[in-house]
Parts: structure tokens; sequence; C-alpha cells
């Protein structure tokens, strides 16, 4: 696992927190909050599940090419 530094941190949680305040807002300014938090929760989900789907498929290529090459 990697650490992280205290800088880093607080610019990660400064920059998640100007995401997510307007998303919030607009998730409380609707008719339906809660469906509005279910879709926006949903999207988040497969979005992390794409990007992680991407990462395995971009790591087993680069570790077969890797196999691939002549020693």
């Amino acid at each position: 696992m990697n650490s992280i530094t205290s800088k880093s941190s607080r610019t990660n949680k400064h920059t998640l927190e100007r995401v997510i305040e307007p998303l919030a807002s607009y998730i409380c300014a609707t008719e339906r909050p809660h469906a509005a938090l279910k879709s926006a929760l949903a999207a988040l989900f497969r979005e992390v599940e794409q990007t992680n789907s991407a990462a395995r498929t971009r790591v087993a290529a680069l570790l077969e090419s890797r196999i691939a090459l002549p020693a």
C-alpha cells in the first residue's frame, strides 16, 4: 500500500469537496432526493467498475507482452 503525504491528502480532500458540494446541492434540490442519490451512487459505482476493468485489462496486456518477449 502506498503512503500518502498530508499535503496530498489535503489537496485530494479539497478537490473532492469541490466536486461533491454541487452534487449534494443538486440531489437535495430534486423532488426525489433519495432517487437522485441512488442514481448518483450507481453512476459512481459504474465509473469505478469501468476504471478497474480498464486497469485489469491494461495490466494483463502488459504482463502478456512481457511474457511474449524473448528472454
